[in-house]
Order: structure tokens, then sequence, then C-alpha cells
């Protein structure tokens, strides 16, 4: 049976695999209908709503559904301010032998 959010991805999506795990587990916590200030879920048994599991559903929601930002123009390296440069070359050279 297919749950009833997987048919319906928002377009900002750009994880869905993280957006429908996300939901699924969004999905099982919910607040009580007769106590909304506590979670159905049973693994939540007295714990006050939101729970843990469906704040880190819904961070897990919103970082699936943030767009990258593009990045504009070149990046710009400074090579002489790096202290690390040609870090990989011998501090003293051999005599050559001939």
């Amino acid at each position: 049976m297919v749950s009833q959010h997987r048919r319906a991805i928002p377009h900002a999506v750009t994880d869905i695999l993280l957006w429908l795990l996300a939901s699924d587990v969004a999905a099982a916590h919910q607040p009580q209908p007769h106590s909304p200030g506590r979670c159905t879920n049973l693994r939540c048994a007295g714990q006050a709503y939101p729970c843990p599991p469906a704040r880190d559903a819904h961070r897990a929601q919103q970082a699936a559904s943030r767009l990258q930002p593009r990045a504009r123009g070149r990046a710009r390296v400074l090579t002489t301010a790096n202290p690390l440069n040609n870090w990989f070359r011998p501090a003293h050279t051999q005599p050559r032998v001939a």
C-alpha cells in the first residue's frame, strides 16, 4: 500500500529519499487527538509533542527541501599567503652525484 504523501512530493524537494523517510516518521509521530501535547506513537509514551523523532523529521524535511546556493563567478585562491604551500617538497636538497 502506498502512503498518501508519496504521491505528492513538492517540487522544491532536492533529496527525495530523505524527504520520504522524514514524511514516514512525521506521519508516525502525530499529536494525540484528545491530548495534543502528547505523541501518539508508542515509542514516545509519556513524551511531550513534538517528540524528538517528530522534531528530527521536521528538520530532515527542511534539509531535503532546501535549494543549494549556486556559485557565482570564480573563487579567488591566494597562494602566497598560505604557509603550507609546497609542503610536499623536501626541506633540504641532496647534492647531485656526478
